[in-house]
């Protein structure tokens, strides 16, 4: 079979798994024809030379649906960030929010402060257009907390203070390209919109481009910006420093900002699967369990987490939050797990309702839309070179729900075609009645 009949045969086993019931009845014996089904599509020649990791069971009864190289380490691209969001709601809480805290190194007298203004930030991922409305309204807001304190004048410099997130602020194993395209902005414990700057430029026939700027140094961004709003409401400062942070100790506190909660943050991480906050999650693991914000103790963070739920530690190879990194890596056996453990936790509707659904919002908008998995998936995709993933929640026609993992490696056919069979599966199961095992 040449490669092009085998993607034929994929699209058109996929329009039948996208049948509705009615038109198209249950077999009699649903789990034996989906284990065919799964093969046909995960066994086609045009990834022959792919490596496919599924796993789908039937968490209330332990049945295995179906299982194929399930404790085997595949890439998982941003299913990274179910492991991440994971352990951050279950350590931080849904109501965990981000504390910015303002201060001085000396007191403020007749609308002087006298000496320098100092920012002790921890990460707070909110400060950007996606969660504000316009990024700058933040800074503004600064600006008027401190005009309600009689400040006019700062003699001094701004500053940034302590060293929340001391080490690189690039994931370990990013690549360098990555670093010049937003989904590859560095991350700070001063963190401005997502890690870009949108810039307009005006040309004399009326037209106009918008170009997405990556942001070099986001302490040094965000201290500008802030120099920038004090100066909008008329509070003349010194120089901005945005090189060896100030200790936070012995300073005037002046006041605070808190962000949105968690729950709100992890949405905006796992729907759009953005990068910088899953990153900013992964250190703030570490910052809020060991005093220490780095890549590294986040990494020891999550895996005594891993090995608290009962997932074996060969499962997984942990490297950033994101899942930018190539080595990073996990089992679906893991991934499964990991679903299996938040559908037992209190805040599982936070995190349910956090993933993108599938035909509605997030990554997989556009996907299984006039199936029945439109509206019923919940669940990560990922994407690298070479990996694509998908892993959540499927509820079936009898309403049971089931834990997925469908994870490809190293295929050289398009990502879509990989797509394709992916969402086939998960039709099919949204499709039909999955009754548990006769024993």
């Amino acid at each position: 079979m040449t490669a092009r009949a085998a993607l034929s045969l994929v699209a058109a086993l996929t329009l039948t798994a996208c049948q509705s019931v009615q038109t198209r009845p249950a077999p009699r014996d649903t789990r034996a024809a989906f284990r065919g089904f799964a093969d046909s599509l995960v066994s086609q020649p045009s990834f022959a030379n792919a490596h496919w990791g599924v796993l789908i069971v039937d968490p209330l009864t332990g049945d295995t649906l179906y299982s194929r190289n399930a404790g085997k380490l595949f890439m998982p691209a941003s299913n990274q960030k179910i492991l991440t969001g994971a352990t951050a709601l279950a350590q931080l809480g849904p109501h965990f929010r981000f504390v910015t805290q303002f201060a001085a190194t000396g007191p403020v007298r007749d609308g002087t402060l006298d000496g320098d203004l100092v920012v002790i930030g921890r990460g707070d991922p909110t400060f950007s257009d996606a969660m504000r409305g316009d990024w700058r309204t933040a800074f503004r807001a600064m600006a008027d907390s401190l005009t309600a304190r009689g400040v006019r004048r700062i003699s001094g410099a701004i500053r940034r203070g302590g060293d929340a997130f001391p080490d690189d602020i690039y994931g370990f194993g990013w690549q360098m390209a990555d670093a010049t395209v937003s989904y590859g902005a560095g991350v700070d414990e001063l963190f401005v919109n997502e890690g870009f700057e949108r810039r307009v430029t005006r040309r004399a026939n009326g037209d106009s481009t918008v170009t997405d700027v990556v942001i070099q140094d986001p302490s040094l961004f965000f201290l500008t910006a802030l120099r920038d709003a004090l100066a909008e409401r008329g509070i003349s400062t010194g120089a901005v420093d945005a090189t060896v942070p100030v200790a936070a100790t012995g300073l005037q506190p002046l006041f605070a900002l808190q962000s949105d909660t968690l729950g709100a943050v992890l949405t905006r991480m796992l729907k759009p699967s953005q990068n910088q906050i899953a990153e900013i999650l992964f250190k703030t693991i570490a910052l809020e369990n060991t005093g220490v914000g780095t890549a590294d103790s986040a990494r020891g963070v999550i895996e005594r987490q891993m090995v608290a739920w009962g997932i074996n530690p060969t499962g997984y190879a942990i490297r950033d939050g994101s899942g930018l990194s190539r080595h990073d890596y996990v089992t679906p056996e893991t991934m499964v797990r990991v679903l299996d453990v938040m559908r037992q936790h209190r805040d599982f509707a936070v995190f349910y309702n956090g993933l993108p659904i599938a035909g509605v919002d997030g990554t997989i908008e556009t996907r299984m839309r006039g199936t029945a998995a439109e509206r019923n998936v919940h669940a990560k995709t990922g994407t690298v070179d070479k990996a694509r993933s998908l892993s959540g929640y499927v509820t079936t026609a009898d309403g049971r729900v089931l834990l997925f993992s469908l994870l490809c490696n190293n295929f050289s056919v398009s990502n879509r075609d990989v797509e394709r069979v992916q969402d086939a599966l998960v039709v099919r199961l949204a499709t039909f009645p999955f009754p548990p095992a006769s024993r």
